[in-house]
């Protein structure tokens, strides 16, 4: 018999690769949309009830110096789903701005396809709606959400007034509030797939405009996007009912007896503009000021992070896609990704430097972040030279005091990298800018 488990031994070392996880997990991914900073009560929330991602950030790992990896949707949800920054993918904007998803990238979900995942998302797409672009292209087995930037909670149309609640590739029609139907659909397809590795993304439509909460009247669900219309408590309710669906994700994963053997993580896309608190940082939806870019990600994966953890190091967008590649055991060193494994990171104390870059019509605003400092430049069509700041994030989070002057040799060291990166990642043909409301996107 010895040989024999010797030749079985050798056997399953030359076909096995070395890196393959033991086992290969379940992800969920959950994407809160327009949210504050701090509007959970992990991370500070005093009149907003979140038990369910409190309980979440309890059994897991929080992050204190996570980015989004844009200050709107578009980019900062391809940079989560390709692990390359916006600019380099030639998507620095939201679709009809002139950004595009080239159909040759590989994306998160079509890359665990390839290890046997089944792939639903369910919520917000935003990444393009074409038969080239859209989820089922993209590597997803099913899908059942919109491609607006927003549509009505009750009545499921966009803010042109058009039915916007797609299944897969056809419209349909759905009784009920939109969070619940999200993660009412998200817990069948857990259930459907709990035999097989599944990757469910989830991407809620928090907090947008029209700012309907649970539970309203019929008489008042068909109502405008005016976001001047809507109140803190609007808002406060639509994030509750949010926190009531995770909890259900969560007892879900429970009953299914999949927790133990399912990384779930959460995070906003960016943070918001309207009712929302970003405290302490200044700035918010579509700037590159903390308040934009700087948001929450919790992370749980029982026997992987410890619980409770509060962690510091800084992460970005990018790093989603990794930490799901490697959790997967899907080998993702010849991609030149972006990111870096959350979990697995042999060097997770070791400096990185992060690059952002937005336009906006005139204007636009570029950064770069290593360690505790931030260089933040704006820039204005009209003026040949931009106006450049810098701040200490660890005793200046809201970045109030700026330090150009006292600091001018590093400001300028930051600033000549900032350049090198964007020529790293120019486009020889750009996407076309256009000007743009205030509308949130």
């Amino acid at each position: 018999m010895k040989p024999f488990i010797a030749v079985l031994a050798a056997l399953c070392g030359a076909l096995c690769p070395a890196d393959a996880p033991a086992e290969t997990p379940n992800v969920v991914l959950i994407v809160a949309d327009h949210m504050g900073a701090s509007d959970i009560g992990a991370y500070g929330a005093t009149d907003i009830a979140t038990p369910s991602l409190d309980t979440l950030a309890a059994q897991g790992a929080r992050f204190t110096n996570y980015y989004a990896a844009a200050p709107i949707c578009g980019p900062s949800r391809a940079a989560m789903l390709t692990g390359k920054y916006p600019a380099r993918i030639g998507f620095e904007d939201n679709i009809g701005y002139g950004s595009r998803l080239s159909a040759k990238l590989p994306t998160l979900p079509a890359l665990l396809k390839r290890q046997g995942y089944e792939n639903g998302h369910f919520g917000k797409w935003h990444l393009g709606q074409s038969e080239e672009t859209d989820p089922l292209a993209r590597g997803f087995d099913e899908f059942l959400g919109y491609h607006h930037w927003s549509v009505n909670h009750y009545t499921h149309r966009n803010d042109n007034g058009e039915e916007s609640l797609t299944h897969n590739r056809s419209i349909v029609e759905r009784d009920g509030y939109l969070t619940d139907i999200l993660t009412d659909e998200s817990i069948r397809f857990m259930e459907e797939n709990r035999d097989d590795p599944f990757f469910l993304y989830i991407a809620y439509n928090t907090a947008l405009p029209p700012y309907l909460g649970p539970n309203l009247p019929p008489e008042v669900w068909d109502v405008g996007f005016d976001v001047g219309t809507a109140t803190r408590d609007d808002y406060v309710a639509m994030v509750e009912a949010m926190d009531a669906g995770i909890g259900r994700l969560l007892d879900a994963l429970d009953d299914l007896g999949l927790a133990e053997h399912t990384l779930v993580m959460f995070t906003y896309d960016h943070n918001g503009r309207h009712l929302v608190r970003n405290e302490p940082f200044s700035g918010g939806f579509a700037t590159l000021n903390e308040g934009g870019i700087r948001v929450p990600l919790i992370m749980r994966w029982p026997g992987k992070l410890p619980a409770g953890e509060r962690l510091h190091r800084p992460a970005i967008g990018m790093d989603i896609a990794v930490t799901v590649l490697n959790a997967a055991g899907v080998p993702s060193e010849s991609l030149n990704l972006d990111g870096r494994d959350l979990v697995n990171d042999p060097a997770p104390d070791e400096q990185r430097t992060f690059f952002w870059r937005i336009t906006l019509g005139d204007f636009g605003q570029a950064a770069v972040r290593r360690d505790n400092w931030k260089l933040l430049v704006n820039r204005y069509a009209t003026f040949s030279r931009p106006t450049v700041y810098l701040y200490d994030l660890e005793t200046d989070p809201g970045e109030s005091r700026d330090l150009y002057h006292q600091r001018q040799g590093l400001a300028d060291r930051l600033h000549r990298e900032l350049i090198e990166w964007e020529a790293s990642v120019a486009e020889p043909d750009p996407p076309p800018r256009r000007s743009r409301s205030a509308k949130p996107r």
